[in-house]
């Protein structure tokens, strides 16, 4: 007889006498409709001397010097569909729950307990062509401008890359933008007077990286990352039909494309707070990426103990990960050498003075004033006001450079020249890494259409 119930882990603790845990794991398969594979567990002797005491069916028992090891282990040996924890404090606390979590969440397996349940990520392969994840471990931290410098670096490679984008204020259908060269300023502005959101990311990777952008829209975004609706799996299906070599799927936020990739390229802010990237669900992301590039790593802004700490964080969860340090310069896409410019931006104000100085050193500008904000349409109102002697404005392709920057240049007549963030690594081979990334995506690519995948 087939035996349908859906298999499980079950995570037990010796805080508990072995008659209760036995009986609960009969309820699980009797009233719940599970059955148990196998049992991890976790440590605890109050209540329980002997492993022996609590044989069920003669279910495996896992241990480990940790409880992850216990139920890494575990999982490694029965393909199951969730674990269920039957755990709770002394053993396993509120930090502890969540390490758990992130661990079983990784391995592609949902977590339940008695008042929660997270479901795992649910990414199926969409194209058979190698895919690489640009995830962000919150808003602001770079995700776009680094998918832009992969997109220019695949080029320059001679491959043809394509760009896979979701943003809270992206296209009701999936957008194909497939003549990146047409996203110029008059482009932007008309997309702006339709009532579109003009500075999204698929206009913004098109512009910067000069690679076919496809963009799609999403809503709300989970504890591990997966947003609440969106349209990217309709997007990846014309992904699937458009002749490139290499997708890069991009991010919103802390939000993840609901696509399965082949290797993943985790960006964090240096200046966010370590526990957003380290502790609650953020280490699960750190366990599914290939490498993290850490942004803003500027000495004025970022502690080098907070930065040790947040770098020290991510090897300690997963040790085969690399991390590089990195920071952006401006790259002006027009030319504004000898000229009077008025730079905006989303970077913090003495970040934008870095900026400004770029501008100066790198491209002989004259840099008359700067406004940081950019993302608050009001104060960049404000800032714009007294323009006199301007001639030229800088803007980022984010929040309000369309629709108020642009806006405003047309409205004084005067230039406008937007800004990329070029990325730039503090230490280490920025490009020999990113090469590295491409070879374990196409490799597993591979592997995966070998086995029907």
């Amino acid at each position: 007889m087939v035996d349908n119930r859906m298999p499980v882990i079950v995570l037990v603790d010796g805080e508990h006498y072995p008659d209760v845990i036995v009986d609960t794991l009969r309820f699980l398969e009797s009233e719940r409709g599970f059955s148990i594979s196998a049992i991890a567990f976790l440590g605890g002797t109050e209540k329980l001397e002997d492993l022996k005491s609590i044989n069920y069916r003669g279910v495996p028992v896992y241990t480990g010097k940790t409880p992850v090891e216990a139920i890494t282990t575990a999982i490694s040996n029965h393909k199951v569909e969730r674990v269920i924890d039957l755990s709770d404090e002394p053993v396993v606390g509120y930090t502890e729950r969540f390490h758990i979590a992130s661990r079983v969440l990784a391995s592609g397996v949902s977590y339940e307990g008695a008042d929660f349940k997270f479901d795992a990520p649910s990414m199926p392969y969409s194209f058979e062509k190698p895919g690489i994840g640009i995830w962000g471990s919150g808003k602001r931290v770079g995700k776009t401008a680094v998918s832009g410098y992969i997109l220019r670096f695949l080029i320059q490679l001679g491959l043809k890359p394509c760009v896979l984008t979701m943003g809270r204020g992206g296209p009701a259908a999936p957008e194909v933008i497939d003549k990146p060269s047409q996203v110029d300023d008059d482009f932007l502005i008309e997309i702006a007077r339709a009532g579109k959101h003009a500075a999204s990311d698929h206009f913004e990777d098109a512009m910067m990286g000069r690679a076919i952008a496809v963009g799609c829209r999403r809503c709300g975004g989970g504890m591990v990352g997966m947003p609440f609706y969106s349209n990217v799996a309709k997007g990846a299906v014309i992904v699937s039909k458009i002749d490139c070599d290499v997708v890069l799927c991009e991010g919103s936020g802390a939000a993840i494309p609901p696509v399965g990739v082949d290797a993943v390229l985790l960006v964090v802010s240096a200046l966010q707070p370590v526990e957003n990237v380290l502790g609650y669900l953020g280490s699960c992301k750190v366990l599914l990426s290939d490498l993290v590039l850490v942004t803003m790593c500027e000495d004025f802004l970022v502690p080098n103990r907070k930065l040790q700490k947040l770098i020290g964080g991510i090897r300690s969860i997963n040790p085969e990960i690399r991390v590089l340090k990195t920071v952006f310069r401006p790259r002006p896409l027009g030319d504004i050498r000898g000229r009077r410019v008025f730079l905006t931006s989303t970077a913090p104000g003495r970040a934008v003075q870095i900026q400004a100085k770029h501008l100066e050193e790198e491209y002989e500008a004259d840099v008359v004033g700067t406004s940081p904000n950019l993302a608050n349409r009001g104060r960049l109102r404000d800032d714009l006001k007294d323009l006199r002697g301007v001639e030229v404005l800088v803007t980022e392709l984010k929040a309000a450079g369309v629709d108020t920057v642009s806006s405003r240049a047309k409205e004084l007549g005067i230039d406008l020249v937007y800004m990329d963030n070029n990325l730039v690594s503090v230490e280490g081979d920025l490009d020999k890494e990113i090469g590295r990334i491409l070879s374990i995506a196409q490799e597993r690519c591979q592997e995966r259409l070998n086995r029907g995948c």
